[in-house]
This record gives C-alpha cells, structure tokens and sequence, in this order.
C-alpha cells in the first residue's frame, strides 16, 4: 500500500503546483474587438475631454480616469480624478486664449492581467507666437494601463512620454 500511496500523493501535489504555476504564468485574456474598440473611444474621448476642456471645466477629460487614477506627464504626477481635472483646466485658467489639438496614430492595444495596455503616438498642435498661430508643439506618445469597469473602460495609470517637439 505504501508504495502506491507516496507516488500518488506526489502526482497529485505535482498537479496541484503544475495547476497553479499555469495559472500564474499564462498569458493574459484576450481581448474582444468590443474591447478594442471601447478602448481606442476611451482615448479619442480623453484627447477630445482634454482638448475642449473648457466646455464642462474638464469633466469629460476626467470621466475616463478612475477615481484613483495616476497620471504621469513630467514633471507632473498627479494622483486622483480631482486632481487631474484640475490639470486639464489650468492652460486656459492662465492664458483664456489657449488651444491644444491631439492628433493620435498608431493606436495598439495589448492584454494585461488588470485590464489591458493601450498605447499611441500623438501629434499636440497648440496656439503660440504673436499671431497665435497653430503650430506643432509636441510629439510622444501614451503608455497607459486601462481597466474594465462596471461604467465601461478607464484610465488606471497614464503616461505620457514626450519624444520632442
């Protein structure tokens, strides 16, 4: 009896521990065209929030945050939905005249275990110079994680990362 019961109690811990290291190292869920779809609006809604702020003093900019978001565009980090509604107001609380337009390309969306990893390139056109012409200002990129909530997806943590302008 013995020399089947330690070769049967190794087997079964050897699937118990084979069970759960599958579970931790297997690749994230896949996402459905649903989901990239929802996810690429969730950017275009941000960049349009972000853009015409002035209309709703930054609530559309904010409602694709999580209430405790993060976000990252150094200097600035900035924690919580509050603070980054604040954030997107503040150009034209200093210069009523200010204009920024996001031009985004390059859209890719990669599962995450949280939710999933969007990224894009953008073009950020602003008003500047005397004549208050619209101009290139910046170029970069987004890295961001999004998460899928009971209101649909939101920015969780997002970075931007400048690449010049």
């Amino acid at each position: 009896m013995k020399r089947y019961l330690i070769p049967a109690v190794f087997c079964f811990a050897s699937a118990v521990i084979g069970a759960n290291w599958t579970a931790l190292t297997a690749a994230p869920s896949k996402l459905s065209t649903e989901d990239f779809t929802e996810i690429q609006r969730l950017l275009y809604t941000n960049h349009t929030g972000y853009d015409f702020a002035h209309r709703d003093n930054g609530k559309m900019w904010a409602d694709t945050f999580l209430d405790n978001a993060v976000l990252d565009n150094p200097p600035s980090h900035l924690v919580g939905r509050k603070a980054i509604q604040e954030y997107s107001t503040t150009p034209l609380r200093n210069d009523p005249e200010y204009k920024l337009r996001h031009w985004t390309t390059t859209f890719h969306v990669t599962p995450h275990p949280e939710g999933a990893i969007l990224s894009a390139f953008y073009i950020a056109v602003t008003n500047s110079g005397p004549k208050r012409e619209m101009v290139i200002g910046a170029t970069g990129r987004y890295e961001s994680l999004v998460v899928k909530t009971k209101d649909g997806w939101r920015i969780k943590h997002h970075v931007v990362i400048s690449e010049g302008a």
